[in-house]
């Protein structure tokens, strides 16, 4: 099965969430493979379909102060938060074809992240009452996907070195902002964000097998435009106008 890796770099969150629903669209037309996207974001608090807006725990004068920005989301889970230093998978899977669960699918994320954090020196696992990834009882990664007509979307943050600081604005996941931790607390020291994500995607394409290979954004985004293109000329043909 043919797949595409994707590094957008730094992605403001609402324009890759666009991105993710238009790409979610054309896979269930089988118009673009699977996609592995992989971005950090600027800071934000996403909220989740169990969301309690209690989790948040600061003004949005206060989050405003530093940044932050506030937005609800269509994916599984609570109260999250995104920023630089935290690297964010977002997979874009059509179950079926790789006759995966949901379940299966959440185990096999959670999998990739367990093995990155193994070849860093980290032992990490999983919580029986929580999603995502944690060492001992801090949690790395935090987990929240959407299953839209058997294709992925949203998926999994690993907190690699981001300002911890910002985790006190919230009840992530309903938990205290103490019981979250990153990568760089856990090694003592900033990991290359370039070896992460090389690791991520060496263990991400040995859990979902296929042929799959680095393409850049701006192709991506030709390819959005391109099967939109195609779509707009189906739905309203141009006429033929004949010279008399």
């Amino acid at each position: 099965m043919d797949g595409w890796i994707v590094n957008l770099g730094h992605g403001r969150y609402l324009e890759v969430l666009d991105l993710q629903r238009k790409l979610v669209d054309l896979r269930q037309k089988n118009s673009v493979p699977d996609i592995l996207l992989i971005v950090e974001h600027e800071p934000v608090i996403t909220l989740g379909r169990r969301e309690k807006t209690t989790n948040i725990l600061s003004t949005s004068v206060e989050l405003a102060s530093e940044g932050i920005k506030v937005h609800p989301v269509e994916r599984g889970g609570d109260v999250t938060y995104h920023g630089p230093g935290q690297l964010v998978l977002y997979p874009i899977v059509h179950l079926t074809q790789r006759s995966l669960s949901v379940r299966s699918f959440v185990y096999l994320l959670e999998e990739t992240i367990i093995q990155v954090l193994a070849d860093f020196g980290i032992r990490a696992g999983r919580n029986p009452q929580h999603r995502g990834v944690w060492v001992s009882h801090l949690k790395v990664a935090a987990l929240g996907v959407a299953i839209r007509r058997w294709v992925s979307f949203h998926g999994i943050a690993l907190n690699v070195s981001p300002d911890m600081d910002h985790f006190c604005h919230i009840n992530p996941c309903e938990l205290k902002s103490e019981q979250v931790t990153s990568m760089a607390k856990l090694l003592g020291e900033n990991p290359s964000m370039e070896e992460v994500i090389k690791k991520v995607v060496d263990r991400f394409v040995e859990l979902f097998p296929g042929k799959w290979r680095d393409i850049s954004p701006n192709e991506v985004f030709g390819s959005i435009q391109i099967k939109d293109e195609t779509v707009r000329k189906e739905a309203n043909p141009v006429p033929t106008i004949l010279s008399k």
